[in-house]
């Protein structure tokens, strides 16, 4: 009886360190507005806040692009508002951290106007038309589709957290002859190509995937 009291005490003190500490009888209003580029509204795009996994609040913004909720306070440092994060919607996301001094805190989060890229899913395939043993290794570099702001700079971006520059490297072998490679890319943003076959000289090509599905196909 005393070892199940002990395991019982103890799981209940893992739990209460995982739980967010929630200021009692706070909250906190979040609202703001999601545009595109051309600053036309963007609706139905997920809103939610959270703390170290735990959903605080949610919306979604309306057919102004528009969006205001209230939210339980809390003082941990991993506050965190995210937008359109793992959306799987061609568009970007967005992730919102603030100020972790307590004085700092605003209990109204104004994020005013949330510029989201459209995306695009880009694929690339190579297929092999020679019947030698040649082998083909592509390297795609693209601009990652997110972007992570702080709320104390008013959302301006850093080219160190926004839409960094990514990368991603894969080679044919006597089992995978062909490759095929499928990314979320920025639409309209070139990106760019480098294979090579064998020991041959690499070849660079640019491409700007402008559609919602984009199609490459290299032959070798």
């Amino acid at each position: 009886m005393g070892k199940l009291f002990l395991v019982a005490s103890f799981i209940s003190l893992l739990m209460a360190d995982c739980e967010p500490n929630i200021e009692n009888d706070k909250r906190v209003i979040i609202k703001g507005e999601i545009v595109d580029p051309q600053a036309n509204p963007i609706q139905a795009i997920e809103v939610t806040t959270s703390v170290e996994g735990y959903v605080l609040g949610k919306t979604t913004s309306n057919t102004d692009g528009s969006f205001e909720m209230v939210a339980p306070e809390s003082y941990d440092q991993s506050f965190l508002i995210a937008i359109n994060v793992d959306a799987g919607n061609n568009y970007t996301s967005a992730k919102i951290f603030r100020d972790e001094d307590e004085i700092g805190r605003p209990k109204i989060y104004d994020l005013g106007a949330v510029t989201l890229r459209p995306t695009s899913n880009f694929t690339l395939t190579t297929t092999r038309n020679s019947t030698t043993s040649d082998h083909i290794n592509v390297q795609i570099n693209y601009l990652a589709t997110s972007c992570v702001y702080d709320f104390n700079n008013g959302l301006q971006e850093d080219p160190s957290l926004c839409y960094e520059q990514n990368y991603i490297s894969r080679t044919t072998n006597e089992i995978n002859s062909n490759l095929d490679l499928q990314l979320e890319v920025i639409r309209d943003i070139p990106l760019q190509i480098t294979y090579q076959i064998d020991e041959e000289p690499a070849t660079t090509v640019e491409v700007t995937p402008n559609q919602q599905n984009f199609e490459y196909e290299i032959f070798y």
